[in-house]
């Protein structure tokens, strides 16, 4: 699997067992928690994400090292983060020195080096078929973003101009895959267009439409009779837009049958939301009131 060769931070290499820089709020990191959870590894003790002290670095059987790496206290625009992950964003994810950062990646390397029902089906073609929703689950990553921002986060989601200096010095246009300087100039000084934040929700909107259609006929899960990494990636992308209080009983009541089924999985409930619930409430509780007062999501949903 993909992995970062010559890491920079000195950090990593320190590392044995499973250690997770991860928030609980960030739907990537969530999918990686979820696979880990789905395998049977529980998550282990709590340190800081820098710490590099013997006790820190050290493994633990049959779970991971939580390295909370907090978006509120913009632990990510640290230096100490960047020689980690140059994306500056969660997770990555380091076993025994080897440093991972991309979440499907990651959710695939758990897959494949630890035991319990695969997540990446041994037929081949319904293996070519998780790989396909997989790809399109990526490729509306920044939709996903975009949505959030505008009826989830709001104003909490800008940077103050100190932070947003930072981010442009860490990232120095070398990095920047995910496009994050230009989405927070535009974004802090609010010059995006209400059109683009409207067209990333129709583009999520038309995949959950042929999302629903193809749970129409009684499948339990998106390919099939078991779960697998399609679930994984499209269940986070739900959990986020019912957070910002999309109406998916009322529009795609097939999805949402789906959804409910996979979040009442012992791996969803410890590995997504354990740490979550406070969070995934004051957000449920947030956009009740928007959608009651008719600026909500609700309202811009199709």
């Amino acid at each position: 699997m993909p992995r970062i060769e010559h890491p920079a931070s000195p950090l990593v290499p320190r590392l044995q067992g499973l250690h997770l820089f991860h928030f609980d709020g960030a739907p990537c990191a969530q999918r990686v928690r979820f696979a880990l959870a789905e395998k049977g590894i529980r998550r282990g003790r709590e340190v800081r994400f820098d710490a590099g002290d013997s006790e820190s670095c050290a493994g633990e059987e049959g779970a991971w090292v939580s390295r909370q790496v907090s978006l509120i206290r913009k632990d990510h625009l640290t230096e100490a983060y960047a020689l980690i992950q140059p994306n500056l964003v969660v997770p990555a994810l380091v076993h025994d020195g080897v440093l991972h950062t991309e979440s499907m990646d990651i959710v695939e390397y758990i897959d494949q080096r630890f035991g319990g029902e695969p997540l990446l089906p041994r037929d081949s073609d319904r293996a070519a078929d998780v790989r396909a929703l997989v790809a399109l689950g990526e490729s509306l990553h920044r939709s996903i973003r975009f949505v959030t921002f505008r009826w989830g986060l709001r104003d909490m989601g800008r940077l103050k101009p100190a932070e947003e200096e930072q981010l442009r010095r860490l990232l120095d246009g070398a990095h920047d895959g995910e496009r994050l300087i230009e989405f927070y100039e535009r974004y802090d000084s609010g010059t995006w267009d209400d059109g683009i934040f409207r067209g990333h929700l129709a583009a999520l909107e038309a995949e959950f439409e042929r999302l629903d259609r193809r749970l129409g006929d009684g499948r339990p899960f998106l390919t099939g009779a078991s779960i697998t990494m399609a679930d994984v990636i499209w269940c986070m992308k739900v959990l986020r837009l019912d957070e910002c209080g999309y109406p998916f009983r009322r529009n795609y009541p097939a999805l949402w049958t789906w959804y409910r089924r996979i979040a009442r999985r012992p791996a969803f409930r410890e590995g997504v939301m354990g740490r979550h619930r406070a969070m995934n409430l004051a957000f449920r509780v947030k956009s009740r009131l928007e959608n009651l007062f008719g600026v909500g999501l609700r309202q811009a949903a199709a």
